[in-house]
């Protein structure tokens, strides 16, 4: 069994306003990647029977520990699976922890790509959202990785507070000056555990407008295709071959282990999501439990449903094959949506207009399938 692996790193120096990730600003390393290591151990009947082909670090800021504990997770992985040949390991990193003895480690442990959370180009914005650094730490960091790592992502987020045309301009010119080979780009959702969910609703931080917000997208957008970058799914776009290989095990609905506090895994039609409270992850550990929050075992159906929400939203869509059992309901989609919603070659995709339209297409498509509509 071909296998992804991810590992959430929970820990951050401080907390953005927007993120509804969960992470702790805490640093107690050593117990939690014990524990990690002890739950991997849990999985080692599943891992003796798979080819690890992509890992990924994600937080949190996994760039804020140590990189030994990192390489203490692969080298467990590779003693406990049948295969261990990963060509793609990705860490995030933040731009005030990168540190060129840091990237240096990372490449001797294996990692070979790095997603740098970069959000805005613009102090203003990113002293207004809680990032630690600014425009001049972002361009010197950004330029020591791209020296460093032939397979680089930044990550975007468009509609923070205090975000305007300017921003977006300095985001271009950013990457102009610091070309990477992938780029995320991200609409701000607020949820209501956030600290920003709060200063919205009390009126202290005023938002884009809607319209500023498509227009910046669609003008984002835009300039990303005029360099060379290929939409493959609604918020990712890369160079040739560079997309990212761990997140296509997502889109594609195929296996991943999710290790770690809050992270979330598929094998074969089971679903689960771990607790999202580090002292109870600890204890299901120690108690060992695997530390499920949500556990579900997919009908044939439930699956062919998330097969199709995750396919439509890469470029390469879904193979009807794998879903036959939703066919009238993909239909139904194809009819109401007949410019936005393609079949060809035994694929379903979206367009490149249905991607820009791919919250109301997915969202009917989960509403009629929940009415009987398939």
């Amino acid at each position: 069994m071909k296998l992804a692996v991810y590992v959430h790193v929970p820990f951050c120096k401080s907390k953005c306003v927007y993120c509804d990730f969960y992470s702790v600003v805490s640093e107690k390393f050593d117990e939690y990647f014990s524990h990690l290591l002890r739950e991997i151990d849990l999985y080692e009947e599943v891992l003796r029977e798979s080819e690890i082909k992509t890992a990924y670090f994600g937080g949190g800021t996994p760039s804020v520990v140590s990189p030994s504990f990192l390489g203490m997770v692969l080298e467990k992985l590779e003693r406990v699976s049948r295969s261990f040949t990963p060509i793609e390991i990705t860490i995030e990193v933040n731009p005030e922890s990168v540190e060129p003895e840091k990237l240096k480690i990372y490449k001797q442990i294996g990692i070979n790509r790095i997603s740098l959370g970069v959000q805005a180009c613009d102090d203003t914005v990113l002293k207004n959202t809680g990032r630690l650094y600014n425009e001049e730490t972002l361009k010197k960091k950004a330029k020591i990785i791209l020296e460093r790592f032939e397979n680089v992502n930044f990550d975007f987020i468009l509609g923070l507070p205090s975000e305007t045309d300017i921003t977006l301009e300095k985001n271009f010119r950013f990457l102009e000056e610091f070309p990477p080979q992938h780029v995320s780009l991200y609409l701000l959702e607020i949820d209501e555990k956030t600290k920003l969910f709060d200063l919205t609703t009390k009126g202290l931080v005023e938002l884009p407008e809607e319209g500023d917000l498509e227009r910046r997208h669609d003008l984002f957008v835009e300039f990303l295709k005029e360099r060379g970058f290929v939409r493959y799914e609604i918020s990712n776009f890369a160079k040739p071959e560079k997309e990212s290989l761990h997140n296509i095990f997502y889109w594609r609905n195929e296996n991943y282990l999710g290790l770690g506090v809050s992270a979330g895994g598929h094998i074969g039609r089971l679903r689960y999501v771990n607790v999202s409270d580090l002292k109870e992850y600890e204890e299901k550990i120690t108690r060992g439990e695997l530390p499920y929050e949500y556990v579900h075992e997919n009908t044939e159906e439930e699956e062919a449903l998330e097969t199709v929400f995750m396919g439509l939203r890469i470029k390469e869509g879904v193979e009807l094959n794998r879903v036959r059992i939703l066919l009238p309901l993909l239909e139904k989609l194809q009819k109401k949506y007949p410019c936005y919603v393609e079949v060809k070659n035994g694929k379903i995709f979206l367009s490149e207009d249905g991607m820009n339209l791919s919250k109301k297409i997915l969202s009917d498509l989960i509403e009629w399938y929940r009415e009987g509509g398939r």
